[in-house]
Order: structure tokens, then sequence, then C-alpha cells
């Protein structure tokens, strides 16, 4: 006997609280735009506080509102698959339709170097939060979503990976063997988000994409940090600047799977 509620269950039952009553409690008056880039990366903040014009607020994150992009900019809400869920609900009860993510990730492929850039076309749910919304193994990134912002990127000029990811929990517990066995499915990174950010949007019916500067190598089954080299932060402002010029028109007609 085990004392746990099963989560195939769960899933399919009503929340006790729910985002639109959470939202009502805390933040009633916030109206936001469709699209929404999240980064729970605080350097790029000073990025976007210099580049835009904004009127900050808070509800379970920093929202900053962009005036003149028609956009959300949301950080601060910690790391992990439970907080960039939490934030992303929040959006949605908000308003937003668009979750553009960008974050940090670690390279499980040879291929893949620090600073790198990588498009999460889709992402394996490691995490413990993806299986409170789907019972896949495996969830995808918004097809068009996906294409449109790989289309902005490759008409900027910008290199960059695109491929599977393992989304997991634990910093401090990511394994040799987990890491030999992504590496033979051809799995490029690592991160701490995207499964969850996937899988609520998708059961919510809003769309999602994820990107990564890619921060820390694994691929040789050591750890080799990267996060002093400044090429990263600016790769998450390439993200960030991208994703605010993949427009609605991009997303309604994007064309091949890149």
């Amino acid at each position: 006997m085990t004392l746990l509620f099963s989560k195939k269950n769960k899933i399919s039952r009503p929340a006790l609280i729910t985002p639109q009553a959470y939202v009502h409690q805390f933040a009633r008056n916030l109206k936001l735009p469709s699209k929404a880039v999240l980064c729970p990366i605080s350097p790029l903040t000073k990025y976007v506080e210099n580049h835009t014009r904004w009127k900050k607020y808070f509800c379970l994150a920093d929202i900053y509102l962009l005036e003149d992009k028609n956009a959300c900019y949301v950080t601060g809400f910690g790391s992990g698959a439970p907080a960039a869920a939490a934030a992303a609900e929040m959006l949605i009860a908000c308003g937003v339709k668009e979750i553009f993510f960008i974050g940090l990730a670690g390279s499980l492929q040879e291929e893949v170097l620090a600073a790198d850039l990588v498009l999460c076309r889709e992402a394996l749910c490691g995490d413990g939060v993806s299986a409170c919304y789907t019972r896949r193994e495996c969830v995808q990134a918004d097809k068009t979503m996906f294409n449109s912002w790989a289309k902005t990127m490759q008409e900027d000029g910008k290199n960059f990976h695109s491929g599977k990811n393992w989304t997991t929990d634990a910093l401090f517990c990511e394994t040799k063997s987990e890491i030999k066995h992504y590496q033979k499915h051809g799995v490029l990174t690592v991160d701490m988000e995207t499964a969850a950010i996937y899988a609520l949007a998708k059961k919510r019916g809003v769309r999602a994409a994820a990107a990564y500067a890619v921060s820390d190598e694994l691929f040789r089954l050591t750890w080799e940090p990267h996060f002093g080299d400044k090429r990263i932060f600016r790769q998450l402002e390439i993200l960030f600047e991208t994703a605010l010029k993949t427009r609605k028109q991009d997303l309604k007609s994007a064309g091949k799977t890149v």
C-alpha cells in the first residue's frame, strides 16, 4: 500500500486553488499583453530596464510591462519547475497566450558548447511538476511558435542548435548514468523548467517555446562551468530580442519545421 495519491488520477480532477482565484486575491486588476518573455536569470533584467520603456508589477514574480513592445518580461520567480509553472499559471490567468521561456542549460553533447544557443523542440519530463499536467514522458514546444522563433533567429543571422532537452528537479543529483543514457538518445541539454512550461501550456491551451544559452558542459561526464563567460549573457539578450521580434503574423504563418 502506498500513501502517495496517484498523479494519473490527479491530472483529471479539478484543482482546489485556481490561478484565477490567486490573481483575484493578489493582483485583481492586473491585465497583461498576450506575449510574455520569462527568464529566471537576473542579469538579463538590467538589459531589459535599459532598453525598453516599462512599468513594474509584482504577482508571484517581477513583471515588467514593456510599454513600447506590447509584451511583458517576467523574472524573479526562482529556478526550477515548480516556480516556473506557478509564474506561468499566473501569467495565463492575466491574459498571456504566448510564453517565450529563456534560461541557462547544461550541454550533454560535444557539439553543443558553452555560450551556444539552443532552441528546445521537446522536453523530457524528468521533473515532478509535469506529471501534474500530462501523462506523457515527453512534451513538445508549440510547433508554429518554435518555427517562428527559429525563423526570426535565422533572419538575424544567429547560429543555434535545436532538439531535445531533459528537465530535472535535482541540480545536485544528475548522474553519469543518466547523462550517458540521454546522450545515446540525442538529447542536447539539461535544464530545470522547460518540461513543466510545455506541459502546462498544452493543458491551458496557450503557446510556449523555450531557448537557452549554454552555461556549463557535462558531455565529458565531468562538470565544466562557464558561468563567468560574458558571451552567455549576450546570448540571453539575443534570445530576448528575437523573442520580442517574433510577431503574431509569423506565428500564424510559420513555414517548414526548422
